[in-house]
């Protein structure tokens, strides 16, 4: 049987493995690295929403496994077939634009019945918990554009092949487990430049060398 190397796996890996930190008043702006500890789940703040959406938990953890096994193929045949892993913001169907971005997650036109053929109802007016939950998620949109930019990157990027020193990469709040570049491996947040998300993208940028070129409040 023929054998045939891999050269690149690129995982599309997802916001939800760090959706616990949502709500958290210690973390502000630009604060949650891929270094940060997980914590799997996004829990809406709505109960209705909970109802109709659920929390990502199973989600996040599959998509943090998934993860954890790029991690130890990296480490077992990162000398012929390294990994990328972009942990993935908020993207819509079609057009993906923020005027249409909410916490029920899709543009009006995919979730609401209209009031005729064509028509859309008005969307419910928001509560004080809608809206924080709306700004989480305007904080992790991802543009199509930076979308298409990223995963280009990550086709090329030059990933380490041996295991490069740990400096530098062990933050307060986080542990060198959860180390985002080692031999065949590198994890990064794939999100827009969104003023005032609590997602960090320095790494984004290091590594992809791309620079987000959207932001949702703007």
């Amino acid at each position: 049987m023929e054998s045939i190397t891999v050269r690149r796996v690129i995982l599309a890996s997802s916001n939800h493995v760090m959706g616990g930190y949502k709500d958290d008043p210690t973390h502000g702006p630009s604060s949650i690295h891929p270094t940060s500890d997980p914590r799997a789940g996004t829990v809406p703040l709505n109960p209705q929403q909970i109802a109709a959406s659920g929390d990502a938990k199973a989600y996040a953890a599959a998509k943090l496994a998934g993860e954890r096994l790029a991690m130890t193929l990296a480490n077992l045949h990162g000398d012929t077939t390294t990994f990328v892993v972009l942990r993935i913001g908020w993207c819509q169907p079609g057009d993906n634009l923020p005027s249409t971005l909410s916490a029920a997650g899709s543009p009006p036109e995919f979730l609401l019945d209209g009031g005729g053929e064509g028509v859309a109802a008005a969307a419910p007016e928001l509560s004080e918990d809608d809206e924080k939950d709306e700004f989480w998620f305007k904080g992790m949109w991802l543009s199509n554009r930076d979308f298409l930019s990223y995963f280009n990157a990550a086709i090329h990027l030059d990933v380490p092949t041996k295991e490069p020193a740990a400096q530098g990469d062990a933050r307060e709040g986080s542990s060198i487990v959860h180390r985002n570049v080692r031999r065949g491996f590198v994890l990064v947040n794939a999100m827009s430049k969104n003023s005032g998300a609590k997602w960090n993208l320095d790494d984004t940028e290091k590594w992809l060398g791309v620079v987000s070129k959207d932001d949702s409040m703007a």
